[in-house]
């Protein structure tokens, strides 16, 4: 039965080749968005992943990392004279504005931090050293995004929320997740280039707090929360998967990529399904054949899943081919888009499924078929 589903096969190539496409149609789309999905998640939370805090800890109710408020310094000695706390490091992140060489505006996000502290997400430098942002108005950025700000060079003097700035090195791979460019700097700086540089009480955004050895993590997030007013303690990862739910659940941004995907595995499930039916009617005198001479339905059916399963497998390896071609490409435009092992293993069970399910209707219409119309013919 094998050999009679791979002969039906190659004397309908076109139809095949329909099949084929429906699958990579699929298989791609699936496989661009979850990745892309993916990809824009691990980029929300990254300098909190990446972080070496057991504990963050902010204002209250913040939804997501970028979106925090300012709350007075002085919280950061009360944290600081709570049993279990280790170390305690002030980290500064908030929107400003850019001074382009047109004359217009943009958006950034400034981020400050301890140039020699140990608690905050290493920055990747690729161009310049971490030390020279100890230097007066120094500031970094990811070469990714130096086109969004008029392509400035090592040692350029730029306009930061109308203070001077001079660039000093470049990071790689650290983009925002909402496109907007994080600047770095140290962390006496970054309050100047920020909407806050006026007030006169001085304010921290996060503070980040490396629990000591020998105490549990959440009983000194607990003690922070119970002895320091106003404000909220989070582990590392409790925060990243805050972040990541604003963006992926609060936003309606999941529902949109999945469904997406879902569209994908819609469109290509009927392609599939009406090329093998038809491929199905059109040799029904060849199947009555077959049950004339004793076939039984499971060894029919089988060559129908069989036929489903080759324009699978055939569309599953083209559409993993092209979506590893898109991602990689993606990734050198700065847009990063997931392919793993893991990935690549669902797509595989979901063209699996995908494959079985488009058979079914196929092999619903060869139960109705009368052997006695081989003799009727």
């Amino acid at each position: 039965m094998v050999n009679v589903g791979w002969y039906n096969l190659k004397r309908d190539r076109l139809r095949v080749a329909v099949a084929v496409l429906g699958v990579v149609f699929s298989v791609v789309l699936v496989t661009v968005e979850t990745g892309l999905l993916l990809g824009l998640m691990r980029n929300s939370s990254l300098l909190i992943d990446n972080s070496r805090a057991d504990i963050w800890i902010s204002t209250i109710d913040v939804k997501t990392f970028d979106f925090a408020t300012p709350f007075a310094t002085r919280k950061k000695y009360r944290v600081q004279a709570i049993e279990g706390v280790d170390r305690v490091e002030e980290y500064f992140v908030t929107y400003s504005v850019w001074k382009l060489p047109t004359g217009g505006n943009t958006n950034i996000q400034i981020v400050g931090f301890e140039t020699r502290g140990e608690l905050a997400p290493p920055i990747n430098v690729v161009q310049g050293r971490i030390e020279d942002l100890d230097q007066p108005d120094a500031i970094m950025l990811d070469e990714l995004d130096v086109p969004k700000l008029g392509n400035p060079q090592i040692g350029d003097i730029v306009e930061v929320f109308a203070q001077r700035a001079r660039v000093v090195g470049f990071t790689r791979g650290m983009r925002s997740f909402t496109t907007t460019p994080y600047v770095f700097t140290a962390l006496r700086n970054a309050a100047r280039y920020s909407p806050i540089a006026g007030e006169n009480v001085e304010v921290s955004i996060y503070l980040l707090a490396r629990v000591a050895s020998g105490h549990d993590v959440e009983a000194v997030r607990g003690a922070i929360m119970a002895s320091v007013p106003d404000v909220e303690a989070h582990t590392r990862a409790s925060f990243a998967w805050r972040t990541r739910s604003y963006w992926l659940i609060e936003t309606g941004m999941g529902v949109g990529f999945l469904g997406a995907a879902l569209l994908g595995l819609l469109v290509g499930g009927v392609i599939v399904s009406q090329t093998l039916y038809a491929m199905t009617v059109e040799k029904l005198p060849e199947f009555g054949v077959l049950k004339a001479l004793g076939a039984s339905m499971r060894e029919i059916s089988g060559i129908v899943l069989q036929q489903a399963f080759i324009c699978g497998a055939a569309g599953l390896g083209v559409g993993l081919v092209i979506s590893f071609l898109i991602s990689s490409a993606a990734t050198s435009a700065g847009t990063t888009i997931e392919f793993s092992f893991a990935q690549v293993l669902v797509v595989v069970l979901i063209t699996a499924g995908l494959s079985a399910g488009a058979s079914l209707v196929s092999v619903a219409r060869l139960w109705l078929v009368d052997p006695v119309m081989v003799f009727r013919a």
